[in-house]
């Protein structure tokens, strides 16, 4: 491996790069105006690759399932049964593991952020110390850290220990077996895959490639491939005779799962362990006679077990700088990914501010008030018109039971009585109903009115209140103003006249009923009565009287005035010379209402557009930036990602000089 990585020009090696791309991170955060907690997070993230990218340990990180043999692994490194069993383990956090010369010790940081070392009387107080005998040693402070209910306290636990761990610059780091159910474990195992600048992946030979096990492979694993390295425990499990078909089933599954050049290492690191105890090597590099591992005879758990310790540390001496800059960049290209979502997802919704302020129409405030004043005279002369016009059958129906009344008995023979009585009724009828309709459309054209007023105060304050939104001030919006209706109009009745006329002209002119001297007599009487209606009663019942007798007089008249009742009845629902003053009624209320509004408000909304109209632009400005900035970070994101590919390791083999 070279001395320094050629990434970015000549003599520019990976760290310069990285700090490049961190500055450049840094100095967008401001400019993209996010809120607090983002931005704090886009910074924690920041400072992690800054702290990642100046530290020259190799992190290894050993994952597996619970009772996988993980536990007993980490403690054939440390030469010393640690670490418990895994199948005591509650802990929530991964356990760091860390070379201190000289000295051992315990660092753990509760969830309320008191960090407590081992031994001191803080941590013995804190961890129950006084209630057990014997000495005080790490295992028995791990037991209770990691065995008892003080693991949910527990938010990072750091062991030191003078073993110089694979080989000395190497931190481990143990992550809580991934198959559990407890709450946070496989998300902690996916944080170490991430910061983890080698992955120790512990498969039992005994149960192989599980279906969990390939879940994590396929899943948090899936990118990091080529910082894995598969350790097969429990070999002695297994007949000596299966142990090399067990080693080739596991590989060929691996390479089926996407591992090219899967690097297997087994071992049996309890038996190991034991022997380890028995002859007492203290550390990696320390394997016992100058003829190295074989010497050491037993049973050769140990001795397989050291040639594979010597593998990792050798794999970890030749690729620590390659490594660390793979991981380092690895965490930049995860930054540089959340800093473009960032800047896409601020884009988004400066666009949508953006959309949202050009639909409104209130800063263009004469338009705004002209457009709801039409719209509500629309409304009113879709709407008076059928209100004029209706009339019920059942007032039809009255009417004529009235002037059947007027008519019966003898009463058809006193022709003036008669004609008076039948006049007055039809006149009185009809005046009604033309009040009621005039009424109708009066009332309805109120209530257009009031549902506009209160449609547009909705309006007006839901578009004010996004321009004062604008300006960061607080004023309440306009209430709903009153609406003041005038009585209706008295109906005009001489059209009404004019037609009952015309039908009475008719009726007195036709060779049909033209009898004589009772029908001249009958048509006099009746327009002395009442103008129009009479003429045409007093000539029907003139004509019939001339003519016929009583009985027969009565049921002709009947039927001869039905039609003109029913032409009177469609005069009344055409009171079209009522309409325009009802109309004009409701246009005075609107412009008053208008006025009302532009008096009131016309400064104001023309000081919030003003604005508006700087917030739209700044709104253009930020989208513009947010984009900038997206795309920026793509392309640096997949620079990073060319690198890390360059950078990243690739396993030696062990059989080349």
């Amino acid at each position: 491996m070279t001395e320094q990585l050629v990434v970015d020009g000549p003599g520019a090696g990976w760290t310069s790069v990285v700090s490049g791309h961190l500055r450049w991170i840094e100095g967008q955060l401001d400019g993209l105006g996010l809120p607090t907690e983002r931005s704090d997070e886009l910074r924690a993230r920041l400072l992690a690759v800054q702290v990642r990218a100046a530290d020259p340990r190799l992190r290894v990180a050993v994952f597996g399932e619970a009772s996988s043999g993980k536990s007993t692994l980490l403690n054939a490194f440390l030469r010393r049964r640690l670490l418990p069993s895994s199948a005591l383990v509650t802990t929530r956090t991964t356990t760091v593991l860390e070379h201190r010369e000289g000295a051992e010790g315990l660092m753990v940081r509760t969830a309320d952020g008191p960090l407590l070392e081992w031994p001191s009387a803080p941590f013995a107080t804190w961890a129950g110390r006084g209630r057990e005998s014997g000495p005080d040693t790490l295992e028995r402070a791990l037991q209770r850290v990691l065995t008892t209910a003080l693991a949910d306290e527990v938010a990072s636990l750091r062991v030191f220990s003078p073993v110089r761990l694979l080989g000395g610059g190497v931190t481990v780091i143990d992550t809580p077996g991934f198959n559990v159910t407890e709450r946070g474990h496989r998300e902690l195992a996916e944080a170490a895959a991430r910061q983890a600048d080698m992955a120790l992946v512990v498969v039992p030979a005994v149960a192989a490639l599980s279906l969990t096990l390939v879940d994590f492979l396929t899943g948090p694993l899936r990118d990091h491939h080529d910082r894995c390295a598969f350790v097969l425990t429990k070999l002695d499990l297994l007949d000596e005779d299966e142990r090399s078909e067990a080693v080739a089933v596991v590989e060929r599954r691996l390479r089926d799962l996407g591992c090219a050049d899967p690097l297997l290492l087994p071992c049996s690191p309890g038996k190991a362990l034991g022997e380890v105890e028995a002859v007492g090597v203290s550390g990696p590099g320390e394997l016992g006679g100058s003829g190295g591992p074989g010497e050491l005879g037993g049973s050769g758990h140990l001795a397989s077990f050291l040639e594979v310790e010597a593998r990792i540390a050798q794999l970890a001496a030749d690729s620590r700088r390659s490594a660390v800059a793979a991981t380092t960049l690895g965490l930049l290209s995860e930054l540089l990914s959340a800093v473009e979502e960032t800047a896409e997802a601020r884009r988004t919704a400066l666009g949508r501010g953006e959309r949202e302020l050009a639909t409104l129409t209130l800063p263009d405030f004469p338009a705004f008030l002209d457009t709801w004043a039409a719209r509500t005279r629309r409304r009113a002369a879709t709407e008076l018109n059928p209100a004029l016009s209706r009339t019920s059958p059942q007032s039809r129906t009255t009417l004529e039971v009235k002037v059947g009344n007027a008519v019966a008995g003898e009463k058809i023979n006193d022709l003036a009585g008669a004609a008076e009585e039948v006049s007055r009724l039809v006149r009185n009828h009809l005046r009604q109903d033309a009040q009621q309709a005039v009424r109708r459309a009066a009332k309805r054209a109120g209530e257009v009115l009031t549902t506009a007023a209160a449609e547009l105060a909705r309006d007006f304050a839901a578009q004010y209140s996004a321009l004062v939104d604008l300006a960061g001030e607080t004023r309440t919006a306009a209430p709903v103003p009153p609406v003041v209706w005038p009585d209706p109009p008295a109906p005009d009745m001489s059209g009404i006249d004019r037609a009952l006329s015309a039908i009475g002209t008719q009726l007195t002119t036709s060779g049909k009923w033209r009898t004589g001297g009772g029908a001249m007599a009958g048509a006099l009487a009746g327009g002395l009565v009442v103008p129009g209606i009479g003429a045409v009663v007093g000539g029907v019942l003139g004509a019939l009287i001339g003519r016929r007798g009583p009985d027969a007089t009565r049921e002709q008249f009947l039927q001869q005035v039905s039609p003109v009742i029913a032409a009177a009845h469609e005069e009344i629902g055409a009171l079209a010379a009522c309409l325009p003053r009802v109309e004009e009624s409701l246009a005075e209320s609107v412009a008053a209402i208008r006025r009302q509004y532009d008096d009131e408000w016309r400064e104001e909304i023309a000081r919030l557009t003003a604005a508006h109209e700087a917030r739209r632009a700044e709104l253009a400005a930020g989208i513009a930036h947010a984009e900038e900035t997206a795309a920026t970070a793509r392309r640096r994101r997949d620079e990073i990602a060319a690198l890390r590919r360059h950078t990243s390791r690739s396993v030696p083999n062990p059989e080349e000089p």
